[in-house]
This record gives C-alpha cells, structure tokens and sequence, in this order.
C-alpha cells in the first residue's frame, strides 16, 4: 500500500469533492429557483451549448446512462424547458432543442456558473493556468483509455479469482492432512471410530 495514494491524495476523490462543492453552490440558483434536479440541470446545460443535439450524444455528454437522461429530458419537456423535434434529415430520429423558456433558465444560471469558475481559476496565475490546461487535457484522455469497463475487468478482476485459487487450493491440502491425522491417532476396532471418520470426513 503507498500513502502517496490513499484516498485523501486520489485524484478521482478529489475531484469529485472539489465537483460536489460547486454543485451545491450553484444548486441553490437552478433548484430551488427553477426546479431543476442536478441530472436535469446536467442536461439542459448540455443541449443549451450543443443544440440541436441528439438524446444518444447528450447522453455521451453527460456521461450518465440513457435511461436517466431519457427521464431527465421528460422531465424538461413537461415543464417547458425543452422540446423534442423530428430530426429533417431522418424522420426517425429525434433531436432535443431549448425553448425560448429553457433558454432564458439556461443564460441565467450559465452566467452564474461561468463567473463561480472564474472566481475559483482567479487563484492561478497564467502560467498556471496553462500548465493546468495542458494536465487536464493529458489526465482526462488517460482516463478514457483507461477507465473502461475492459480495462477494470483486465487489471482489476483477474488479482481476486487468482487469490480465490489459490485459497481454493490451499483448502484442499489441508483437508487430506486432517483426515489422515484422524486416522492415525484413531483406532478402526472401536464402536464409535466410524462415526467419527464419518465426522472428519463431513468436516
């Protein structure tokens, strides 16, 4: 175990406390003012920049699964933030779009949480800025390649089932030791001998 990476240093958890503070933040504005849950915020802040924008890339957005942003954009349609339109160059398709409503709760908390990041960046001088520019771009495409479901399951979900086997292998060398200890310490000629045979072998 290295301290140099225990949960106080790991960069996902602190990350997502420095993410958690900020949302709380801003929370207030878009919740209790336009009742808007952070999945529905999440959303509508993705389609306010990127519309016309298709449910399946917002999704990819997001980074949460279909089924959620399926509800969250339900739920922005029915209290008119956002409306569903055909798509003009393939009728099956759907594609998510602000009303005149959303776009209005959108520039408004947008503003408050573009001047927030400011105010949080405002610490750094340029250079700094820069340099965390360029570990960001490098963090976030090393956590792409590597934070996949294939990759968990290569380097994380092989080390237990190896331990398994080997604790598995462990268990059955000891158990012929065992029975053949009882044996030798054990008379056959006693009545109760095969009851206890029949014990250790149980066991």
């Amino acid at each position: 175990m290295n301290p140099q990476f225990s949960i106080e240093h790991r960069l996902a958890y602190r990350f997502s406390i420095l993410s958690t503070l900020n949302v709380r933040c801003i929370a207030s504005l878009y919740n209790k003012k336009f009742g808007l849950t952070l999945a529905g915020w999440r959303i509508l802040s993705i389609i306010g920049r990127y519309e016309p924008i298709f449910p399946g890339v917002a999704a990819q957005l997001s980074t949460m699964d279909a089924d959620k942003v399926t509800r969250a954009v339900d739920r922005l349609v029915d209290i008119g933030y956002v409306i569903r339109n055909t798509d003009a160059a393939d009728r099956r398709r759907v594609i998510l779009c602000l009303t005149s409503r959303g776009r209005s709760v959108y520039e408004e908390v947008e503003e408050v949480s573009q001047e927030m990041d400011a105010r949080w960046r405002s610490v750094l001088t340029a250079e700094e800025s820069r340099l965390f520019g360029a570990v960001m771009e490098k963090l976030d495409a090393q956590a792409r390649a590597l934070f996949t479901p294939e990759a968990g399951e290569k380097h994380f979900m092989k080390e237990p089932a190896r331990r398994g086997s080997a604790q598995s292998a462990g268990g059955k060398r000891t158990a012929p030791r065992a029975q053949s200890g009882a044996r030798k310490k054990e008379p056959a000629q006693p009545a109760t001998t095969p009851q206890r045979r029949k014990t250790v072998s149980q066991a």
